[in-house]
């Protein structure tokens, strides 16, 4: 098996896990929804199903339209870090400089970045 093919593997296992986390963990993600969308509990999980299900789909032979919606998707809830950022809240209970905001930010990139490479794999 190739390394790419294992890598997606990781990436897979690692949203399906932060996906459940949003059920395990709720809390955590009450705070990161903005203040402004009602039924923040529901919004997050949602989410977190999302983050489960999307990944999946790029086990399967349509692994080039769910790397589409997948990095549309990190795009769009890398708005809730954003908020997180501009209005100095807490993830979970810690407060983050706006250095580990910025790596935050940089991981995001390499996470739209290595789904862009899933798109391309054609093994």
């Amino acid at each position: 098996m190739d390394i790419v093919k294992i890598l997606i593997y990781l990436y897979v296992i690692f949203f399906v896990v932060a996906g459940l986390n949003h059920f395990y963990n709720p809390t955590f993600y009450d705070s990161m929804v903005p203040a402004f969308i009602p039924y923040p509990r529901f919004v997050h999980q949602f989410t977190g199903i999302l983050e489960i299900i999307i990944p999946l789909f790029l086990l399967t032979k349509w692994r080039k339209e769910a790397a589409i919606i997948m990095i549309l998707f990190l795009i769009a809830i890398y708005g809730a870090n954003l908020y997180v950022w501009v209005n100095k809240l807490p993830y979970g209970k810690t407060v983050f400089t706006n250095t580990q905001h910025l790596i935050r930010f940089f991981i995001q990139v390499g996470y739209i970045w290595f789904t862009y490479v899933i798109y391309r794999y054609d093994k």
